[in-house]
């Protein structure tokens, strides 16, 4: 069962690691693929989430600071260069941007991954490598015994 922020329960509602997921996935590749895309995009929204908010927060210091002292040394001929914390200020207000798809599709990924492993076990992907089944006669009974492999 998938629970919420990637993390997957077994019946007995106990969290799984991504190692025992990746262990149960192991048979079918395409599965595997999928949880491990999931697993990073969800790395990488982790990254994008926390860089976000530090590097707006130092471009707005750096901007700031960089006007304060400005004002602080007016006998100061130059110009404050405000280019780079407005870089800075950018690159963080897009980091934050690009997260919310990222976690978006991290989750729908790992759920998916998730629901097609149930189904495949549901419908009975673990199908009986042979069948057999045989006329047993004796004095008493007539029967038909079926031996599944």
């Amino acid at each position: 069962m998938y629970k919420s922020n990637g993390n997957i329960l077994d019946s007995e509602r106990e969290k799984i690691t991504p190692n025992q997921v990746r262990e149960l996935l192991k048979d079918n590749q395409q599965l595997l693929a999928d949880y491990n895309i999931g697993r990073t995009k969800k790395t990488v929204g982790n990254i994008l989430l926390i860089s976000g908010p530090v590097l707006l927060f130092t471009g707005t210091m750096a901007y700031v600071i960089s006007g304060f002292d400005q004002g602080m040394n007016p006998e100061f001929e130059g110009k404050p260069n405000k280019s780079i914390p407005i870089i800075i200020m950018g690159t963080g207000l897009a980091a934050l941007l690009i997260t919310i798809p990222v976690k978006i599709g991290f989750s729908k990924k790992i759920k998916n991954v998730v629901t097609d492993y149930n189904n495949q076990n549901a419908i009975g992907n673990k199908q009986f490598e042979s069948t057999k089944v045989d006329l047993i006669t004796n004095s008493n009974v007539v029967g038909l015994p079926l031996t599944l492999k």
